[in-house]
């Protein structure tokens, strides 16, 4: 159950950090660039599926690990979306993320 919960706080701070602490973010982005920030939502969604995983494997709790794995998955599509294929030059079939 200990990796479970590790995904699940790790998404409860990938949360945290796009919504209360978004001015951190903001002001990485203008530090640095965009591939710190990148780079940490890239491993909390990674980090958050193996540790549910893991979780899945050692059978502590079926159903955290299974929610725990989906939204690592989707904290990875999200960061596919978001971050790669604008750098690729294809916008993302989203509509409501790019204007024309």
């Amino acid at each position: 159950m200990f990796y479970s919960l590790f995904g699940l706080i790790l998404q409860l701070i990938y949360v945290l950090s796009i919504t209360v602490f978004n001015f951190v973010r903001i002001q990485v982005m203008e530090q640095f660039s965009l591939y710190p920030i990148a780079f940490f939502e890239l491993f909390i969604g990674a980090a958050s599926f193996i540790s549910g995983l893991i979780g899945l494997i050692k059978q502590a709790n079926r159903i955290l690990s299974f929610f725990v794995m989906a939204l690592g998955i989707l904290i990875t599509f999200l960061f596919v979306f978001i971050y790669l294929l604008p750098e690729a030059g294809m916008p993302p079939p989203i509509p409501l993320f790019y204007s024309e």
